[in-house]
């Protein structure tokens, strides 16, 4: 998965339910469309059920990245969204001229970093929300294509903003925003700010501490959902592999879900997550499974290969 970092001035406004209840949004009010390839993975769908969609992977994503957290980590996450309250509280006491109650929230600013980095002392960046985005194109891989070619023209001809508008929409992904204070400069803005309070210097100190809250990291981690999507027809295609009754319906929901997989690795390869090289032996290997569990064969380990091999991908990614 594609990880990246940047630095934020963000509006010092954060919730700390937002940890525990986390809900995917569409980036650019896009709606959630169901991707369409030169296998047709919903002709797929319709035969075996439900396709996942991007709101599914999102919320599976993010649910992923709770549940890794250990339980020292999810402690230290509320004792960070505790420090970030209590600063902004100082902050609108100092907009009131109260000195005493802003130096209040501030000692349980600092005793809550203090809890964080007691918890995690190898901890750069205490998480205080996590969010998802989501951006599901319309097109096909022919589309794909027919735009790459058209931006390609386009960048020939020095058009770069108009190329820049035509690739801006050509992704299906979910984006998990990770947003973070940084340990190593947010604990010592906080104590910068309680002299300037002592000596009566209230607009300095809010000053700093509006940067301090101000200034956050945040981490996205990209997950492509067409690659997504063809693990989840590949997980269903071995249930029906292994199957030793397996009905001729059932076959041709196997060739389909197979098909399927193909199709989205291809819309994968065409929006350039990943190079040429890196699905040449995915679609190998589908052949080869298409192969084996032709006209009613069955057999267990079909699957070994790609689904580590796809892992490996989305690791890579």
């Amino acid at each position: 998965m594609l990880k990246y970092k940047t630095l934020s001035r963000m509006a010092p406004v954060f919730l700390a339910a937002s940890l525990l209840a986390i809900q995917p949004v569409m980036a650019g009010g896009t709606t959630p469309q169901k991707s369409k390839t030169v296998t047709d993975p919903d002709k797929a769908a319709t035969l075996v059920g439900k396709k996942i969609d991007a709101k599914t992977a999102a919320a599976n994503a993010v649910k992923k990245t709770a549940d890794n957290m250990t339980k020292s980590q999810k402690k230290a996450i509320k004792s960070a969204v505790s420090a970030l309250l209590s600063t902004q509280k100082a902050i609108v006491m100092l907009d009131k001229k109260d000195a005493k109650k802003a130096m209040e929230n501030l000692e349980k600013a600092v005793g809550k970093i203090e809890v964080v980095l007691a918890l995690s002392p190898d901890l750069s960046l205490a998480p205080i929300n996590i969010s998802s985005e989501i951006v599901d194109m319309k097109k096909d891989v022919k589309g794909v294509k027919k735009a790459r070619d058209e931006a390609v023209k386009l960048l020939r001809e020095g058009r770069v903003q108009d190329a820049r508008l035509l690739l801006s929409g050509l992704a299906s992904e979910a984006v998990i925003h990770v947003s973070s204070i940084p340990l190593a400069t947010y604990p010592q803005a906080i104590k910068k700010a309680i002299p300037l309070i002592e000596k009566g210097k209230l607009k300095e100190a809010k000053e700093a501490l509006l940067l301090a809250v101000g200034t956050v990291v945040v981490e996205d981690t990209v997950i492509p959902l067409p690659v997504v999507r063809a693990d989840d027809y590949l997980l269903r295609a071995e249930k029906l592999a292994e199957k030793v009754d397996r009905s001729p319906k059932e076959g041709k929901q196997l060739s389909a879900l197979l098909k399927a997989a193909h199709g989205e690795l291809e819309f994968a390869e065409v929006l350039g997550y990943g190079k040429a090289d890196d699905f040449k032996g995915f679609y190998e290997q589908i052949a080869e499974i298409t192969k084996k569990t032709r006209n009613g064969k069955h057999g267990n380990g079909f699957f070994d290969k790609i689904k580590k091999d796809l892992s490996g991908l989305m690791k890579h990614l």
